[in-house]
This record gives C-alpha cells, structure tokens and sequence, in this order.
C-alpha cells in the first residue's frame, strides 16, 4: 500500500470511528433516564395487583381500611383473627402487594395469632401518591397510622404486638419504634432486610436488574449511568437519617431473618444491622434467597420465627431483653 492508499485509508477510517466517540453520551443519557424512571417505579411500582387473599387458603377475613394521617391516602388491610390475645401486623416487600405474605399469614393464624397484613402506599389495593422525597418518613408514618388503628380494633386489639416486615418494609418496621405516639410493640421480626450499606445495597439492587434490561442499556457506558443514577436518586427518595438507629432504651424485641443465599440483600448486610442494636436476635437461613426462608427452610424458619414470638410476648413490650440474648450464628458471609 502506497501512501496515498494509506491517507485514504484513514480518512475513510476516521468517519467510521466517530460515531462510536458520539454515542458513547447518547447512551449514558439513555441509561440515566432509565435509572431515574426505575428509582421512582422502586417506590411506585406500575403493577403490585392483590391476587389470592386468605380466603383462597380456608381462613377467615374481613377487611380494614386505614387513613393515613399524612395525607388521607386509604390503606386497605386484610384482618385474619385467630385465637388470641396477641397480634402481627404484617409488611410486604416494595413491588409486592400483601398476597406475597399468604403463607406467613396462615402460619402465625395456624399459631394463634391475629394477623392484620395490609398495603403498603402506591402497592396493591392501597392509595397512591406522586411523591419524590421522604418515603421512608411515609411509610413509617403509614405504619404507625396502622398500628393505631389495630391496637383500638376491639376483636385484635386487646393483646400485645407485633411486627413482622419484608426486605425493603424492614426500614419502616424499625424507624416506627422511634416514633412517640405509636403504639408499643413487643417485637419486631425484619426478614431479608434491611441493609447496612443501603447506597452501596441499592447499587447491587440495580446490578441484579441488569439482566432484565433491554441489551443497549446493559452495555458499559449505559449501565454505569443508569446504576450510578438510580442508586443516587433512590437513595435520596428514601432519605433514612441516623441509619442503623440508635435503639438504646427501647425495649422491643428485634428478630432478623437473613437468607445464607440471598442476592439482593445479602445475609453479611443483615447482620450489620442486627450486631449494631442491643439484644437484637440474628438468624441466617442455611437455603433461602430473597423473602423465601419459609418456603426453602421451612420447619426451622416456623420453630424461630414462633419461638421468638411466644418468648416477646410473654415477656411483655416494658420489659428490657437481657443482654445475653443477642445471637449471632456465624456463616460464610461474616468471615
């Protein structure tokens, strides 16, 4: 090749390349558009329909409506009585709906328990809002609201109670033992949550939606965008402040569930949380993934979860746990 071929060769060259050079922006815009509208879905998710109800599994239901005092959103709340006195108030993870807790309701009812398993705001039947900032302070907010209103029920509010939330619902289920005027609990059981790190939680959270996205915006400069801003912008719409919190003097029983095979949060994060609060009581599922102990553990997930429960309600929500009965049952993930 002469030199002139080789000028031209580069010249023809040069065009070719450009392109890549130019889309290289378009596509971080792209994935940042992506990761933004995927923040906001976190919290308010385009489809989180009710299907099966307890009724489908031979218990028996009615339902309650709760008003939230934030902003007067109405969330609708299957109550499954049981034999009594004590009752769980039941939260779903985030994208789910109350029918993803059918087999734990039927487990703490077949126990004796009241179960009052509702909706989270913007997820199933519940109301929805168009917020961007603050969702921690809403749902805990929510939460008390129905801890409230289960405690003045007078068919399952007469016992003690307790809480047992989800993944994501593991935040509110534990902010709500700061808040004044909610109703004293006995325990609260936080299952596959929450996380320690939750920046660095989130960013795994949209590492794990990368498979799922359409196959231009799992390529390098896409993605990186499309975590980084999801992973910014939900952390901000969440906006926890004192995280872990400072639980000294409160005399709730705390219970974490980890799955040993979890994906999303994973049982090292968990445990975190759990050392970092006085008395708290950790046990890591050896099988479970993500909110799926009671399918993949399941007789060993039912004698814990009922076990701790009988032990915080015969003690009773005045009474400070002693401090030998933090566990920790060490794993792989601790090492």
């Amino acid at each position: 090749m002469d030199d002139t071929e080789a000028q031209h060769g580069r010249a023809t060259g040069a065009p070719r390349a450009l392109p890549r050079v130019l889309t290289a922006p378009a596509a971080a815009l792209r994935g940042a558009l992506h990761g933004a509208r995927h923040a906001y879905e976190l919290y308010h998710p385009p489809q989180s329909r009710v299907g099966r109800t307890p009724e489908n599994k031979g218990l028996p239901m009615r339902r309650m409506r709760v008003t939230t005092t934030l902003d007067g959103l109405a969330l609708e709340a299957w109550v499954v009585p049981g034999d009594g006195p004590h009752t769980v108030v039941i939260c779903h993870g985030v994208e789910r709906s109350k029918s993803s807790t059918l087999s734990h309701i039927e487990m703490l009812h077949r126990a004796g328990y009241h179960v009052v398993a509702y909706d989270m705001r913007n997820h199933g039947e519940s109301g929805g809002d168009r917020r961007f900032t603050r969702m921690a302070r809403r749902y805990t907010s929510d939460l008390r609201d129905v801890l409230r209103e289960v405690a003045a029920d007078p068919e399952v509010g007469g016992g003690g109670l307790a809480v047992l939330g989800f993944s994501f619902s593991a935040w509110p289920s534990l902010q709500v033992l700061s808040v004044a005027d909610a109703p004293a609990l006995s325990a609260v059981i936080c299952d596959s949550g929450p996380m320690h790190d939750i920046p660095a939680g989130l960013a795994g959270f949209a590492e794990l939606r990368r498979g799922g996205l359409p196959e231009h915006l799992r390529r390098r400069a896409a993605f990186t965008a499309y975590r980084r801003v999801f992973r910014t912008l939900a952390f901000h719409m969440l906006a926890v402040r004192n995280w872990p919190p400072d639980m000294a003097g409160v005399s709730t029983r705390l219970m974490f569930v980890a799955g040993a095979e979890d994906p999303v949060v994973s049982a090292a994060q968990v445990g975190k949380v759990a050392r970092a609060l006085p008395g708290a009581h950790l046990w890591v599922a050896p099988t479970a993934m993500h909110m799926n102990a009671i399918r993949f553990d399941r007789q060993e997930y039912r004698t814990q979860v009922l076990d701790f429960l009988a032990d915080a309600f015969t003690a009773g929500a005045g009474t400070s746990p002693p401090r030998d009965r933090h566990h920790h049952q060490r794993t792989e993930a601790d090492a």
